[in-house]
């Protein structure tokens, strides 16, 4: 006869063997709960709540029919039949379930019966296959084990349970099983994305870029996050407009202490912050996205416009340690490398954008300050990723047809894009970078520490454009010290373009800044029509200020040269006559120029393209300003100012010659906008073009709210063109009836070749 000691070892091991199982049941059918309560209306788990302890103890040992209460169907499970080995009564039972399931000391009864019908409900009631009697009866026959031999027979046990389990469910499957399994991947999929949500929402809290990496390997994770962030945006584009409608008092009536006292500017600061957060936390694509509306004032409220600036120059950063390891990564030769060549490095970096950061150092060679600009880690991977993601999404915009078409016109997005991958890619390579960055100081001619040297490009004469030192500035780019994630450059400190307070605290002046405006006019009507080469992403985090503390005008300054873009002679040239057009209102030009350039199918209708034109000078839509008057040598030497003043009379005079222009075509009235519109064709490089123009044209406007592109850069067309080309440009237009497309010099023209005859050319 065995000894007290080994009945109750066994004992205590048939006990836990039971509990193994029957968590192996109930590990399998967990997630089966968060649905199955959901649709309780068919078991009647509503009623069960209301239903007394005593009830279900009374109904104990009785079949009840299925749709009755849950827990009066939990206790009918032949509870006395399936938990009477060994002598245990139903309550001991009852008491070893809710003491593995329930809390101890419930006061309630109703809690008491939640704890032990819950568990049945699970492993009997609504699970595929075994129950807890099952459990209980086969932890009958259980040897006696050593003590160091009981933990792997439990775990035997566990991964038994669990295979026949699933296997004793599968053997007869009903229309109920396959309902059960749909409903369990359904639930285990959306239990994982909740808890794959807050994981990263906790991540993100002390890290906004810290699921880039995951939302690019698994872009449905993105989109839901997405889709989350445009519903959770939804009320605050919609309700300050309503408040707004409701109010008594306009916006524009309201001083800006009281606007900014209004429930609607709560909400739509609340709403900008939003957008920007989440725009963050997408990716560096949708950073780039958020810095090019940033930009946009008239898509935006001011507040969201605020809210989206900081993802221009102030992303969240690694700074100490995680810096440290960031640069050792990047500096070419690693730790030792960076050593000889560098010191000083501080490690809170000055500014930090969706591709990188930058740091303070001191060269040793030297002892000059540089800006070191360092990638993010993985960024190659993200873009490898999500270009092939877009990629797709443009091709399948092609394929609509018209419903690719922005404004009317017709355009490849596959085109577009893979121009855009291109320019994307050269991005992340800092040694594209640092040869932009050396073409374009070449090009304005200017050197080191940002000084005057000679020019690199040609006006349309041939000859060399002025530095532009003067106005303008650009750090010089160490390419000899710089490598794919590792970019040098000189320091050089300066104000954000659009921030106004600062400059106002630097003594910027209104007149500074109409200036400087004008300068940036003047920086790309160069890079467009002259240099055939331009940087794509002017904005306000790519542009400074640069403040001198003498009589000296201030410069712009231009950093960033990751996205630029190259144009053939004859787009630049296009461009060029293109401004010239809208400065003289020449329709009959400006048809001509969008020839050139490319933009007109070869099935374009041209006089109704001609008569939009015209209708659009004649209704003044396209306008050219006056130029202000600036005589003070604070940007000028008094001789450049006599010269300035000349250019501007003889500009002023051509504009107002313009404005005399009549219409000279008969079926400008009633001509469609879209039909003209479907007569051009975009072509890719134009669409940087159109992203350079936008961005610039946001930041001239901080600077002068009166800013236009093509005002502002027309002064300085005779420098483009050089005086000379300018000057006999301009005699041509005076004498039409000579070197007119019907002068004198084309019928003469016409009459040689119709006559067999050859010009003499020059040998």
């Amino acid at each position: 006869m065995p000894s007290q000691q080994s009945r109750t070892g066994t004992t205590i091991t048939k006990q836990w063997v039971f509990y193994f199982k029957t968590i192996s049941i109930t590990m399998q059918r967990s997630l089966m709960l968060l649905l199955l309560l959901a649709c309780s209306a068919k078991s009647g788990f509503v009623e069960a709540f209301t239903t007394p302890t005593s009830s279900i103890q009374q109904s104990a040992g009785k079949r009840v029919t299925q749709g009755a209460p849950i827990f009066a169907s939990v206790a009918s499970y032949q509870l006395d039949e399936d938990f009477s080995n060994n002598g245990n009564n139903i309550n001991s039972r009852r008491i070893q379930i809710q003491r593995l399931f329930g809390k101890k000391g419930a006061k309630t009864s109703t809690f008491r019966a939640i704890c032990t019908a819950l568990p049945f409900l699970l492993l009997k009631r609504l699970s595929l296959g075994s129950s807890v009697a099952w459990a209980a009866s086969t932890a009958t026959s259980v040897p006696t084990f050593k003590k160091e031999e009981i933990l792997s027979y439990r775990a035997l046990c566990f991964l038994k349970a669990t295979g026949q389990n699933i296997l004793t469910s599968l053997r007869h499957p009903t229309k109920d099983t396959f309902k059960a399994i749909a409903y369990t991947l359904v639930s285990i999929y959306l239990l994982t994305n909740i808890v794959e949500g807050m994981a990263a929402s906790k991540r993100q809290t002390l890290d906004a870029t810290s699921e880039w990496g995951r939302y690019a390997d698994k872009p449905a994770a993105r989109g839901q996050a997405l889709s989350l962030l445009m519903m959770q945006l939804t009320p605050y584009a919609i309700l300050p407009s309503l408040l707004d409608k409701l109010s008594k008092k306009k916006k524009d009536d309201l001083s800006e202490t009281e606007y900014k006292s209004t429930r609607a500017h709560k909400l739509r600061r609340r709403g900008g912050e939003m957008f920007a957060d989440g725009l963050l936390k997408l990716g560096p694509l949708y950073v780039k996205i958020g810095q090019i509306l940033s930009c946009r004032e008239n898509l935006f409220p001011d507040e969201w416009i605020t809210a989206m600036e900081r993802l221009q120059d102030r992303v969240p950063a690694k700074s100490g340690k995680e810096a440290w390891d960031l640069l050792y990564d990047a500096a070419p030769g690693g730790k030792a490398g960076f050593h000889k060549q560098f010191s000083d490095f501080d490690d809170v970096p000055l500014a930090a954008a969706s591709l990188g950061q930058v740091h303070r150092a001191t060269l040793r060679s030297s002892g000059e300050r540089v800006a070191i600009k360092l990638q993010r880690s993985r960024l190659r991977d993200i873009y490898d990723k999500d270009l092939a993601l877009m990629k797709k999404i443009a091709k399948i915009v092609d394929k609509f047809g018209k419903a690719g078409q922005v404004g009317g016109i017709e355009q490849s997005w596959v085109s577009i894009f893979n121009d855009a991958e291109s320019i994307l890619y050269r991005e992340i390579d800092y040694r594209d970078e640092a040869d932009n960055a050396i073409r374009f100081a070449n090009d304005f001619g200017i050197g080191l520490g940002g000084v005057e040297i000679e020019s690199t490009a040609k006006g349309k004469d041939g000859n060399a454009l002025p530095s532009a030192a003067e106005w303008l500035r650009t750090p010089y780019t160490y390419g000899d010290l710089s490598s794919e994630k590792f970019l040098v450059m000189e320091y050089v400190p300066s104000i954000k373009a659009n921030n106004n307070e600062a400059l106002d605290k630097a003594g910027v002046t209104l007149e500074d800044r109409e200036y400087l405006a004008e300068c940036l006019a003047h920086a790309y009507l160069r890079q467009f029509c002259a240099h055939k080469f331009f940087s794509t992403d002017p904005h306000a985090g790519n542009l400074g200020i640069e403040v001198f503390e003498d009589e000296r005008a201030p410069r712009v300054v231009f950093y960033d040269f990751g996205q630029a873009c190259s144009l053939a002679d004859d787009q630049a040239g296009g461009i060029l006559d293109v401004i010239e057009s809208i400065v003289d209102s020449d329709a009959k030009k400006s048809v001509s120029a969008f020839s050139r350039m490319g933009v007109l199918k070869d099935s374009a209708d041209l006089e109704k393209v001609q008569a939009k034109c015209q209708q659009n000078y004649d209704e003044g839509k396209l306008k050219v300003k006056k130029r202000k008057s600036r005589k003070s040598s604070r940007y000028n030497t008094k001789e450049k100012v006599l010269a300035k003043e000349s250019e501007k009379a003889e500009l002023d005079a051509r504009i107002d010659s313009a404005k005399q222009a009549k219409n000279t075509t008969d079926i400008s009235e009633g001509v469609n906008d879209l039909e003209v519109m479907a007569s051009f064709t975009l072509q890719s490089e134009y669409a940087f073009v159109a992203r350079a123009l936008s961005q610039m044209d946001g930041v001239g406007k901080s600077l002068d709210p009166e800013f236009d592109f093509i005002s502002a850069a027309a002064p300085y067309l005779v420098e483009v063109k050089g005086t000379g080309k300018y000057l006999t440009d301009e005699i041509k237009k005076k004498f039409t009836f000579v070197y007119g497309e019907d002068g004198i010099l084309a019928k003469e023209l016409q009459l040689f070749k119709s006559l067999g005859l050859k010009l003499p050319t020059k040998e």
